[in-house]
């Protein structure tokens, strides 16, 4: 009788919705047809099932080339693009032709798995048995030795109950989106804007020597104990680029988390994040560095996380979207030397770390939290004693040369040659950098002979470098020794053709 299968289906479907916690992608009671997946592993799953009554075997391969279509259309939703994918019919008899060797051809022809479960009258029992079999599921008892009317009237009360939990599950998706608000975010937003304007009303963003006057990481200060500078360095921006850039991906970024997470669980991400991209900065990178790239990148780092938890919503929202962004910024630090990848990519994982140490709203964990914050913290140390050693950033005197430029720039002379002095004694593979910014202190205070010596010194060590001769040359037409200079004005405009002041001062000299 039709209303036992009808009966049947919807039974079935109750159990698999509200037992088994398959999600509803779709069900319409008129047509007596539903739409469910389900997350197994790390493997898709959708299933239709359908009251419907096949006749002929052509009328079930069209049937099911025409739910492979609809499957496609809607490929957005699933992980991957490629699902296992079940057909379930329910039908008081089975086809007149033979059927089985279907559900091969169509899953050959369409390149993509497919399991048919045909529960005639005859056969529930065994297909319902193979459809538990394949999810390693309970089979559940489902009671057919009821009567019509009491069918009847069980039909609209699991309707209704599907309908309900759809509603839920709709809501549930919809309240991870929206746990908390972004305040933290904003004020973040407003610190790290208020923090560059003062920067900038104070001296200048660009330059070194304010940024390591108010905090920026700056690796020989750190190995002198002042640890701080990796959270200070956090708030500092190199240039209003900079700052717009961080400040565009903090905004909708954070917004994001925060409300996936919520504002004390965001505020720990970010902090820990911002922290251990900077350790990781310290131990790979030799720069003088700024910014909150770092804790940025931390939280692509937490939403990478929240794809971990929920693969099918992740997948269907942001998913390849925010993959492809991390991997394009990625690619982009990797070909742009300025770039400090040691922040970013240390950010996001120590942003992945950070957030399993907290995990999603309502999905506590107490041993994996705790695992997660001793990894945490091993990493973070390894990183800062690593880079106390100098294992992989042995970029010795780099820093110094970068600061002592900017020293120049603003006239403090005798701060340079304090600098760079003391930096000499280990300058590592920075000698000649080291030395020319000196003479060039010296030149600016007229100890013409110190001078001499060390862009002698330079030239011993970068016979190539054109700015060490033309520097010679003004120093040797100072003092009267225009053969000296003209000499060295020549070899300065023969490395450089293209610079005029050299070409100029040779033409003069000559």
């Amino acid at each position: 009788m039709f209303i036992e299968q009808e009966f049947y289906l919807w039974k079935l479907t109750y159990d698999l919705v509200v037992a088994q916690d398959f999600q509803v992608l779709n069900m319409s009671a008129e047509r007596g047809e539903v739409w469910l997946e389900k997350e197994q592993g790390w493997q898709t799953h959708v299933i239709r099932l359908s009251h419907k009554q096949i006749n002929w075997r052509n009328e079930l391969r069209r049937d099911l080339e025409k739910s492979y279509r609809q499957l496609s259309q809607n490929k957005k939703l699933f992980r991957g693009g490629k699902v296992q994918f079940h057909v379930l019919y329910v039908s008081e008899y089975p086809p007149v032709e033979e059927w089985e060797n279907v559900e091969s051809d169509i899953s050959s022809s369409q390149n993509n798995p497919i399991s048919i479960y045909y529960m005639d009258d005859e056969n529930k029992t065994v297909e319902k048995k193979k459809l538990y079999e394949a999810f390693q599921l309970e089979e559940p008892l489902i009671d057919q030795q009821v009567s019509e009317s009491e069918m009847e009237a069980m039909l609209p009360y699991l309707k209704q109950q599907l309908v309900k939990k759809q509603q839920d599950q709709r809501r549930q998706v919809l309240s991870i989106f929206d746990y908390g608000k972004p305040q933290v975010t904003y004020f973040l937003l407003a610190v790290n804007v208020l923090i560059f304007l003062y920067i900038e009303w104070v001296g200048e963003s660009t330059s070194v020597d304010t940024l390591i006057q108010y905090g920026a990481k700056f690796n020989p200060a750190i190995m002198d104990g002042e640890w701080w500078r990796i959270a200070t360095s956090m708030f500092l921006h190199i240039g209003f680029l900079h700052l717009f850039m961080n400040m565009f991906a903090l905004y909708y970024l954070g917004t994001a988390v925060e409300k996936l997470y919520g504002t004390w669980r965001f505020t720990w991400i970010y902090v820990l994040s911002g922290l251990f991209g900077g350790v990781a900065s310290f131990m790979l990178n030799p720069h003088v560095a700024a910014g909150a790239s770092g804790a940025i990148f931390g939280l692509f780092g937490s939403l990478l996380f929240f794809g971990v938890q929920h693969k099918q919503l992740f997948f269907r929202t942001m998913g390849w979207n925010l993959i492809f962004i991390v991997i394009l910024n990625i690619s982009f630090g990797l070909l742009v030397p300025q770039i400090d990848n040691g922040a970013h990519i240390g950010g996001m994982v120590g942003g992945f770390i950070a957030t399993a140490t907290v995990r999603m709203p309502k999905q506590m964990n107490k041993s994996k939290q705790l695992a997660a914050l001793a990894v945490f913290l091993l990493l973070i140390s390894s990183m800062a004693f690593t880079g106390y050693k100098g294992l992989f950033n042995n970029e010795k005197g780099f820093s110094e040369v970068q600061e002592t430029q900017d020293l120049n720039q603003s006239g403090d002379y005798d701060e340079v040659i304090e600098i760079t002095s003391e930096t000499l004694a280990d300058p590592g593979r920075y000698e000649a950098a080291l030395l020319f910014n000196r003479s060039f202190a010296y030149l600016q205070k007229g100890e013409t002979s110190e001078a001499e010596e060390d862009l002698l010194r330079v030239l011993e060590l970068s016979p190539k470098m054109a700015e060490a001769h033309y520097n010679l040359a003004l120093l040797y037409q100072q003092v009267g020794e225009e053969d000296k200079a003209a000499d060295h004005a020549e070899r300065a405009a023969d490395i450089n053709p293209d610079q005029e002041d050299f070409k100029e001062l040779y033409e003069n000299l000559r």
